[in-house]
């Protein structure tokens, strides 16, 4: 008999293990899953071992004595019933015809079933598990990289918006400059000018509407985001946690503008971390 694993990983932020074990092999389930987690660290897993009876991987025989010697006494009374003659009047070849029906007798002779808990059969387990995990990284590996691909696509279009963002702001501070000439003409006309007011007015426009902060943080986040993707270890908590960030500063960034073009582009910011931060999960 063979054993059959079967592996499938769903996307989750943590380490989640559903398992089908048949009943000889749930005193091995804590020694499996520690096997699974010591090569997956993230997702649900959903684990199926299909294995035969344990006893067919030990190497030693046992025999039933007492019930050996109950078959035996039984046959030598049926032949006695059946006066079909003593023992020891036996040939050689009808000895042995005896013999083997005496080990033909279920329970007679059987597998050393301490060999299960000894640790032997769990070997054949573990091979199994670790040959179905490691099919299951290479598929992975190949799905790391394309998620990679998508990710770096994500942070360009990103990357895109901010530009857009960049060019829209000096053509924002030129209209508000012509604004606050036609306010200065407006002052002279009725011949005054509101000094406090008009401070306070430019006060306010540059601390509601300067987002150069949250600029250079999200351009910062989008480089060590790349930087994440490409080291090992648990990059998707890492990405999970910067997306987080960039969520923060384009929040900030959208309560600050009040120009259409930069609100859009904002927007198309937002839409791209929200799509970051899904995929995150698929990423160990």
């Amino acid at each position: 008999g063979h054993i059959r694993v079967e592996l499938k990983t769903i996307n989750h932020k943590y380490f989640e293990i559903s398992s089908r074990l048949p009943g000889h092999l749930m005193e091995f389930e804590d020694q499996i899953r520690k096997v699974i987690s010591s090569e997956i660290r993230r997702g649900k897993i959903s684990l199926f071992i299909g294995s035969p009876d344990p006893s067919i991987f030990s190497t030693k025989l046992v025999l039933n004595e007492h019930l050996a010697k109950e078959v035996f006494h039984g046959i030598k009374k049926l032949r006695e019933v059946l006066h079909l003659g003593k023992f020891s009047s036996l040939s050689k070849e009808d000895e042995m015809m005896v013999l083997r029906e005496v080990l033909r007798t279920p329970d007679v002779l059987t597998r050393d079933q301490s060999s299960e808990r000894s640790g032997v059969f769990f070997k054949h387990i573990e091979k199994a598990l670790l040959i179905a995990l490691k099919n299951l990284h290479q598929s992975r590996v190949g799905e790391g990289r394309a998620l990679e691909r998508d990710f770096q696509n994500r942070l360009s279009e990103m990357s895109k918006a901010i530009l857009v963002i960049q060019k829209r702001l000096p053509v924002i501070e030129k209209e508000y400059r012509k604004h606050l000439e036609k306010r200065m003409k407006d002052f002279i006309k009725n011949g005054s000018i509101d000094h406090e007011r008009l401070t306070l007015e430019v006060v306010q426009y540059v601390k509601n509407s300067d987002i150069s902060e949250e600029i250079t943080r999200l351009k910062t986040h989008i480089d060590a985001m790349r930087k994440a993707l490409r080291e090992n270890g648990e990059v998707g908590r890492k990405i999970d946690f910067i997306a987080q960030e960039m969520t923060r500063e384009s929040n900030t960034m959208g309560a600050k503008s009040q120009d259409v073009t930069i609100a859009n582009a904002v927007i198309q910011i937002k839409s791209v971390i929200e799509k970051v931060r899904e995929q995150a999960s698929n990423v160990e």
